[in-house]
């Protein structure tokens, strides 16, 4: 029994660390911002789907993220320790977990209206596809990777 509890607690960590939570929770504190800026009347389902689907959107960049540079985040003393490089943590799981929170985030952002659910998978392509392979070949990358920075914000505007 002491055995199950430890490995759902070593799951749960590295689930955590594959999603980078409190990066995901501060995405979602600005796509949130941004709605309460931009709507005329606050909707509490509104904020909590944008808040959840945001929260999976930002989770399966971050997955993605850490699939696609396995390899360096093996070398590297600040991410050495992540689920991946260890190998606590299949990539085949880490793709399956990924492409799940794609889903569910772009199905729950298209729930509050579609141009959410498009701004969001913008995001998510612009994060795996341009910017991190970008960033270990050019500095520009920085400003390819504002554009997905931005998005948040722009998530929770784009709801009237």
């Amino acid at each position: 029994m002491n055995s199950i509890k430890t490995s759902m607690n070593t799951l749960l960590s590295d689930l955590k660390q594959l999603t980078k939570v409190g990066l995901s929770l501060s995405v979602v504190f600005s796509s949130v911002a941004g709605y309460l800026l931009a709507a005329e009347v606050i909707s509490f389902s509104t904020v909590l789907l944008l808040a959840l689907g945001g929260f999976f959107m930002v989770g399966a960049s971050n997955a993605f993220n850490q699939i696609i540079e396995i390899d360096t985040d093996a070398m590297m003393q600040r991410t050495k320790d992540r689920p991946l490089p260890t190998n606590r943590m299949s990539v085949n799981f880490a793709l399956t977990i990924a492409v799940l929170l794609t889903i569910l985030g772009i199905s729950i952002l298209y729930s509050i209206n579609p141009k959410t659910a498009l701004f969001g998978a913008i995001s998510i392509f612009l994060y795996t596809c341009a910017y991190t392979p970008l960033k270990s070949v050019t500095p520009l990358a920085v400003f390819v990777g504002a554009i997905p920075g931005a998005i948040p914000f722009m998530l929770g505007s784009s709801n009237k």
